[in-house]
């Protein structure tokens, strides 16, 4: 078990700044479970996370990201 929780540790992470955190929040209609999930594709527990300015998996930045530009209309 050790193991594994060093591994996890290992992991790259990163955060967003506040600035890019409103921009996210200004496209998601509801701060639930369900409306997060709808509209970014990331848990609830993530999207805290990044607005408390903690780090998250970078998998997880790429998949708000990605889905950004679709909620947007900015994806080609």
């Amino acid at each position: 078990m050790d193991r594994h929780r060093r591994k996890s540790r290992e992991l790259p992470m990163a955060t967003i700044s506040p600035d890019e955190f409103a921009q996210y929040r200004r496209y998601l209609p509801a701060v639930t479970k369900a409306g997060v999930m709808a509209t970014y594709h990331i848990s609830q527990h993530s999207w805290y996370k990044l607005r408390d300015g903690k780090p998250v998996k970078i998998s997880v930045l790429a998949t708000l990201r990605r889905r950004f530009a679709v909620v947007t209309g900015v994806a080609g």
